[in-house]
């Protein structure tokens, strides 16, 4: 089929949470609000210091057996895995991480439903929206305007499907998924910026990450202050950056001016011959007034902005 990616995901990591009292235990832990997950419904959650800012940004999807899935970048799982478990206490909650035993297929492309009922797979139609096969094969609309799926299983159930795909789409990369998640203006936590984000400075209460109304979690107060207090100074941008450079995750973008600093990259990826597509943090001032550069001089041009950040100070 024409217009069709499929990618295996092997830069993300699943950690497999279960347990009598998993859902209370995320709840005091996470940003999100795990009432709303189901075996219909995934979620993007964030997980915070004691200060409100993100360790990890995570995708939950709720397994249909007990368990719940945890999605989130391959190189944040054993911190991410070893400071949950610190908490877990006398709760009855099981963490583990199960990469090597389970992972993931992305496909992008307006083809992407065709594929999924040629493959014998269903086809879950909002974003965020999710649904299990018989065998535990679990299909996850994601957010973008180009549709997008990832579709989560056992290794060797996920070999027969990416089969099945290999013969209906292109093979693309990894950078391709970065890329569609970064069109659609989602957010990430590497290593180089834990604790950098408040989860609204990346947008994360835009696609429903942030309860402000669940009840304690860590970093909580922060996060609602934050939100109440109408302080928000800083938002996530879509970016193009000319030129050469591609820059690492937690690189500064300055004012072209007044060479202040004006932000950082949340995430950048090749995109053509002539430049980079970015996710950056930006002082909404700063992205209001536009002439925006890398330290080395290439320029910052902003695609898309939160529908917010022309009337936030």
């Amino acid at each position: 089929m024409k217009d069709l990616l499929s990618i295996r995901l092997k830069d993300l990591g699943i950690i497999r949470a279960s347990g009598a009292d998993l859902r209370p235990f995320l709840q005091g832990q996470l940003s999100g609000d795990i009432g709303h997950l189901s075996p219909t419904a995934a979620q993007i959650s964030s997980y915070n210091s004691p200060k409100g800012r993100m360790l990890a940004v995570l995708t939950l999807i709720d397994a249909g057996d007990g368990s719940i899935l945890i999605e989130l970048p391959a190189d944040l799982v054993e911190t991410t895995l070893k400071r949950l478990k610190m908490f877990v206490l006398r709760a009855k909650a099981g963490l583990e991480d199960v990469s090597g035993t389970h992972g993931s297929i992305g496909l992008i492309g307006s083809a992407s439903a065709a594929a999924l009922d040629q493959a014998g797979l269903p086809c879950p139609a909002n974003p965020m929206d999710s649904a299990a096969t018989a065998g535990g094969i679990i299909v996850l609309r994601r957010h973008g305007e180009t549709p997008r799926f990832s579709i989560t299983a056992p290794l060797e159930r996920l070999a027969i499907v990416d089969a099945r795909l290999s013969a209906l789409a292109t093979r693309g990369s990894f950078d391709d998924w970065r890329r569609s998640e970064i069109r659609a203006g989602l957010p990430v936590v590497h290593a180089a910026t834990r604790e950098h984000f408040v989860p609204q400075m990346a947008n994360l209460d835009l696609f429903g990450g942030i309860s402000f109304d669940k009840g304690c979690y860590t970093g909580q107060e922060i996060v609602a202050r934050l939100h109440y207090l109408g302080q928000l100074k800083r938002r996530l941008y879509v970016c193009r950056i000319t030129g050469s450079e591609v820059p690492a995750a937690g690189s500064e973008i300055r004012t072209a001016g007044r060479d202040a600093v004006a932000g950082e990259i949340v995430d950048a990826v090749r995109d053509g011959d002539e430049g980079a597509l970015a996710t950056a943090v930006l002082q909404i001032e700063a992205a209001n007034a536009g002439a925006l550069r890398t330290p080395s001089g290439e320029r910052v041009e902003i695609l898309s902005a939160p529908a917010d950040s022309a009337t936030e100070a």
